[in-house]
């Protein structure tokens, strides 16, 4: 798939990676990863990043194929279904990176989340952000290209009302910022995000939160 002007690869951003600019809310934390085959033997695999500073860290992923390859390779990763599962145990953070937008029953898949925390834990979630200029720029020309994997779209407003729904709710949203080497591509972006709101400038939505009232 192709990419829009203010659509860069991660790989090639000017600014901090995905990773840096999450890594203090896993540090020193023992770790929930629901989906964490994504980027396996890459530079910027998030599971791999998140086990160089988390506390502890147990993975799981519905990708057999490549958990058995993560676990031969020394990761404390298993499978499981991110819409129905149930370890047994709390965690002080569950995360679901680039996940939820490939899922079909949200109320499962946060469910079975809020199982694994308690009082003091906190879940992180980071999505596509469907208000990202590069979406509109694309279905102008006729080009808006779709993961075919993916089941929506979700915003900030989106993402308030499904968390609230299901007994959660958000400390701290955000966005995920990132620009690309290209000069003259950075300069135009840089030209067309000084005209753009915060909430269609960027690519990425990250969502932190708790319990809402303590309970599960």
């Amino acid at each position: 798939m192709g990419k829009s002007i203010l659509q860069p690869s991660w790989v090639k951003s000017t600014k901090s990676t995905r990773f840096d600019q999450v890594r203090h809310f896993f540090e020193g934390k023992d770790v929930l990863d629901i989906g964490c085959v994504v980027g396996f033997n890459k530079p910027d695999w998030m599971h791999g990043n998140i086990q160089k500073v988390a506390r502890s860290v147990q993975g799981i992923d519905i990708d057999r194929g490549k958990i058995d390859k993560i676990r031969e390779a020394g990761y404390n990763v298993q499978f499981g279904d991110a819409q129905n599962f149930d370890l047994g145990k709390t965690f002080e953070l569950v995360h679901a990176g680039e996940l939820i937008e490939h899922l079909d029953n949200f109320n499962g898949f946060l469910t079975s989340a809020k199982k694994h925390m308690n009082a003091d834990s906190r879940m992180l979630v980071t999505t596509p952000n469907a208000l990202r200029v590069g979406n509109f720029i694309y279905s102008m020309t006729g080009g808006l290209k779709v993961n075919d994997e993916h089941t929506c779209w979700f915003c900030k407003t989106t993402l308030k009302t499904l968390f609230d729904r299901n007994g959660l709710e958000i400390v701290e949203m955000g966005y995920l910022k990132h620009e690309t080497y290209s000069v003259p591509r950075k300069v135009m972006s840089k030209v067309i995000r000084s005209i753009l709101s915060e909430d269609n400038k960027w690519n990425t939505i990250y969502v932190y939160a708790r319990l809402k009232n303590g309970t599960n």
